[in-house]
């Protein structure tokens, strides 16, 4: 057992510094070929070397190489479960600030593998992501190391903030072709949602109107809706195409004339829009209601 003085070949590995004094994860350490499992607690942690305890309230310690371990799992510390809880209550905000002080606790463990400093600035990123703060998402990922990180869906998720980067850059030409080369891969939904919406801003901003609504659709159900904020956001910008559309504004300015056309492009147009309008109405909704503008569409539903 090691107290206060540290065997010389570890001084330059562990050092810890002052605040982190009073840091510990629960783990659960194996050793190799069947050598035995055991409950400890990391008190901090290099790419080589581990500190831990093997009871919580002990105030000795044990210093060894990472290698010696066939496995390191560390148990979810409260905290963490508690922002957790936050972001899957689509409570954004709170959660951001929850992970960040997670983030900062659990800096001591940053380079084991899935660590929860990585997860929590994981996680982090994900809100600003949500809440459509891309400066924010952009300063964690600055500074992000990926390499504890190793869940496919998580790794993607990484590739993807360089596209919503280029959206924060309003880079549109850069936007298209990121997104267009996720176009043929298999993607969980809400990640095809992400690419389809980023791809949607895209077209939309280089003036290809028609294109983007394509693409607004399939954001809004790739997940099944599942990505609120997203969704509601593509209906919106879907609808301002239709808002943009001169057809769409002749077939407005002559519903019910006789000079309406039902069988023109606008006619049809303005009528997906109102489509579109109610259906926002009904199920986007959520605490933002259609400007009036936009409300407008849902004079035009086509009699059946």
């Amino acid at each position: 057992m090691k107290h206060l003085i540290l065997p010389l070949l570890l001084i330059p590995a562990l050092t810890i510094p002052a605040f982190s004094q009073a840091f510990e994860a629960e783990a659960i350490l194996s050793k190799p070929n069947n050598g035995g499992t055991f409950r400890a607690w990391i008190l901090a942690a290099t790419k080589t070397q581990i500190r831990y305890k093997t009871s919580k309230v002990s105030t000795d310690f044990d210093d060894a190489r990472t290698a010696d371990f066939a496995t390191v799992f560390l148990v979810e510390p409260p905290d963490y479960a508690a922002a957790i809880d936050l972001f899957e209550g689509r409570k954004y905000k709170e959660a951001q600030e929850a992970f960040a002080a997670v983030k900062e606790r659990c800096k001591p463990i940053a380079v084991l593998p899935d660590n929860f400093h990585t997860l929590a600035a994981f996680h982090e990123m994900e809100c600003f992501r949500h809440l459509g703060d891309y400066e924010g998402l952009a300063a964690v990922l600055k500074t992000f190391l990926k390499v504890p990180i190793t869940r496919e869906n998580q790794l993607r998720q990484l590739d993807l903030y360089i596209m919503w980067d280029a959206v924060r850059a309003a880079a549109w030409d850069r936007v298209l072709i990121i997104a267009s080369e996720r176009d043929e891969e298999v993607l969980p939904g809400y990640q095809r949602a992400q690419v389809a919406y980023c791809k949607a801003l895209a077209l939309d901003n280089l003036g290809r109107g028609r294109e983007a609504v394509i693409e607004y659709n399939v954001a809004m159900t790739a997940d099944s809706g599942a990505s609120e904020i997203l969704t509601q956001q593509a209906g919106l910008k879907a609808l301002g195409v239709y808002q943009k559309d001169p057809e769409v504004q002749v077939a407005i300015q002559n519903w019910g004339t006789k000079d309406e056309n039902k069988n023109s492009t606008g006619y049809t147009r303005l009528t997906e829009a109102a489509a579109l309008a109610v259906f926002y109405e009904k199920y986007l909704n959520l605490g933002k209601p259609l400007p009036a503008e936009l409300k407008a569409f849902t004079k035009y539903v086509a009699a059946k």
